[in-house]
């Protein structure tokens, strides 16, 4: 496997210090650990007697950040597994209650810039996109194995393709001649059955719905929203960064649900009344990164930050 990148930039990192309002002795969970570039700010903002709990499913990007944190050891308890899990590890590490949550959600720069992890199209790797090796489903089996019917569904849903059902048909006809064995193969095998103008934003919509798909992405995020929830405190503060509308749309639904709950009482329900509000939200607008940013980092082009506060 390829070297580490040396540099790391984080997405958003002033505007998610600020909007989490840390304090010393908060009790902090980085969802999305990755190579800890926003967990080495929080670990700064809440002093030798805060503590973090720092989630990776990958861990070789574990490993990294823990390195990278070594100088707050014994601050951090490292969790290799998804954040939606919180609920199992509050049990086994007694955790009583978080002060603040970040989620950066989809693929870390590793993901994308080392050829192995099989995430890009544009390099040569492996069928793979698992963040975590203990994960059975690769992409290899999604795009070789699945039924037609299934890669439509999956096409549309996570890649919102308009023409889902050509190119499932296509991916079909293409493996039945040969399996697909490596990334920039496959793209290239399909490419004939793509817009000439719009390929490459295509070809970036498949490679999401086969990564949302191998990795349970979405499912994820829905049941860890509500773990987290359940895990944070009164006035305790959620930020979450996401990528693409799909994401985004959870996220925003989440907070609209708990901003204007169902009322459970029968009577007032038919009356349209709402329960009282469980949380209040920070980011009245979507924070999107500066020009300035997107120009230094052009990862941060599709970020989106959103905040609540638990009431």
């Amino acid at each position: 496997m390829d070297t580490y990148i040396a540099a790391h930039t984080p997405v958003l990192l002033e505007e998610v210090i600020e909007n989490l309002d840390l304090k010393q002795n908060d009790y902090v969970v980085d969802g999305t650990l990755g190579l800890g570039g926003h967990s080495k700010s929080i670990l700064q903002k809440i002093g030798n007697t805060g503590k973090l709990y720092a989630f990776d499913l990958d861990a070789r990007n574990m490993q990294e950040a823990r390195t990278r944190l070594r100088n707050y050891e014994g601050r951090v308890i490292y969790v290799n597994d998804n954040f939606s899990t919180i609920d199992h590890y509050q049990k086994v590490l007694k955790i009583d209650g978080v002060d603040k949550v970040l989620l950066d959600l989809g693929l870390s720069s590793p993901h994308v810039d080392i050829a192995e992890y099989g995430f890009s199209f544009k390099q040569r790797g492996p069928l793979d996109m698992r963040y975590s090796r203990k994960q059975k489903l690769t992409a290899s089996m999604v795009v070789n194995g699945m039924s037609e019917a299934k890669l439509v569904d999956i096409l549309f849903k996570f890649g919102e393709l308009k023409y889902a059902r050509k190119i499932a048909g296509f991916i079909v006809k293409q493996r039945e001649q040969k399996p697909f064995t490596y990334t920039d193969e496959f793209a290239e095998r399909i490419k004939p059955c793509l817009s000439v103008k719009n390929a490459t934003k295509e070809l970036t919509c498949i490679f999401q719905a086969i990564r949302i798909t191998v990795n349970d992405e979405l499912n994820a995020l829905n049941t860890g929203l509500n773990n987290i929830f359940e895990l944070l405190r009164k006035n305790g503060r959620v930020a979450v960064i996401s990528y693409h509308s799909l994401e985004d749309r959870i996220v925003k639904n989440f907070i609209k649900k708990l901003e204007k709950p169902l009322e459970t009482d029968p009577l007032k329900a038919m009356m349209s009344v709402h329960a009282e509000p469980k949380i209040e939200v920070i980011t009245k607008k979507i924070i999107l990164p500066s020009k300035q940013e997107v120009e230094d980092n052009p990862r941060a082009r599709s970020a989106k930050l959103r905040v609540f506060k638990k009431l």
